[in-house]
C-alpha cells in the first residue's frame, strides 16, 4: 500500500522540536544512499492532486523517519 498525504497518520500534531526532528532523520536516511542534489529530492516531494508524492518511496521514508522520531518520546 502507497502512503499518501491524505492519510489519518498525517493529522498528527508535532511540536516544532519534532518537525525539524523527523526532518533531519528523513535528510540523514536519504543522505545514507549517497549524495543526491536536494533540488531532486524537493522535485521527489511534490504533492500530486492525488495526496502522493511524485516518488511515493520518499513519503514512505518520510513516515519511517517520523516515526522513528516519535517512538523515541522527544
Amino acid at each position: 500500500m502507497t502512503t499518501s498525504i491524505s492519510d489519518p497518520e498525517f493529522e498528527q500534531t508535532l511540536t516544532l522540536r519534532q518537525s525539524f526532528e523527523v526532518l533531519y532523520a528523513f535528510l540523514e536516511q536519504f543522505n545514507s544512499r549517497g549524495t543526491q542534489e536536494t533540488d531532486v529530492l524537493a522535485s521527489w516531494l511534490e504533492l500530486l492532486q492525488d495526496g502522493g508524492t511524485a516518488d511515493p518511496a520518499q513519503l514512505d521514508d518520510f513516515v519511517k523517519s517520523a516515526r522513528a522520531v516519535l517512538a523515541r518520546g522527544t
